[in-house]
């Protein structure tokens, strides 16, 4: 199934939006939006494409009502999520959608491209887990369910000039699951001049960007425990709630 949502953000006209597909749009305040599932994706086969535009001097927070679940199906595992972001002068967005759930056998792959204005204040969340938080006494059965697979990119340009290309892999027969680590959280905020900050202890990080941005990143065992991580690097919010 090919879904497709478009969502733009005016000063002084509002949200508006279209959907086709397995998402929907509710907005639910003034600035305030959220994706909703009308059906079971993204499945094997699928593919999602997202556009998001704030126009100069507007303001937009996107989330969503429920986690995405990534699920094989019979005749295919990989699925794709596109999300291509725009934000104009003046204008402010928060993205914060809940987690993305990669089940056993599934094979998901997601890239995020920004293109901001210089003058653009951007608020991305992104959480990711392989598997099921917890675990059951039965060993074949967590290994069936953390064997699914995640691919991850996140482009961003400010003002036409790149500043940041990152990738990240999770789940199966990748270097993270090597190392323990099932779940991750990221957050790019621009602007953002406040210096880097490493966790004592855990793999989570606030790494400061050319171009007066930051991106904390927390890799984990739990996506709960990797938000955790990336929230006590990166307590405040630039763009308000």
């Amino acid at each position: 199934m090919d879904t497709l949502v478009e969502i733009v953000a005016t000063a002084g006209r509002g949200v508006r939006h279209r959907a086709t597909g397995g998402l929907a749009v509710r907005v639910t305040a003034p600035g305030h939006a959220q994706l909703i599932g009308t059906a079971a994706t993204p499945l094997g086969g699928d593919e999602i494409v997202v556009r998001v535009t704030v126009e100069p001097g507007a303001y937009l927070h996107l989330g969503s009502v429920a986690a995405a679940i990534a699920l094989p199906a019979h005749d295919r595992a990989d699925s794709r999520a596109r999300w291509e972001i725009t934000v104009g002068a003046g204008g402010r967005l928060r993205v914060d959608p809940q987690p993305t759930i990669v089940a056993g056998g599934a094979f998901h792959t997601s890239d995020i491209v920004v293109d901001l204005d210089p003058a653009a204040t951007l608020d991305l969340h992104e959480h990711v887990q392989i598997g099921r938080a917890s675990s059951s006494g039965d060993p074949d059965r967590n290994r069936r369910d953390r064997a699914g697979r995640w691919t991850g990119g996140l482009r961003v340009e400010v003002g036409g000039e790149l500043l940041l290309a990152h990738r990240v892999a999770l789940g199966d027969r990748t270097p993270a699951a090597t190392a323990g680590h099932r779940a991750m959280s990221s957050v790019f905020r621009h602007p953002d001049d406040r210096p880097e900050d490493v966790h004592p202890t855990a793999f989570a990080a606030r790494l400061r960007l050319a171009g007066a941005a930051t991106l904390t990143s927390a890799l984990g065992t739990s996506v709960a425990g990797t938000r955790r991580l990336a929230d006590s690097l990166d307590a405040a919010a630039l763009v308000p709630h």
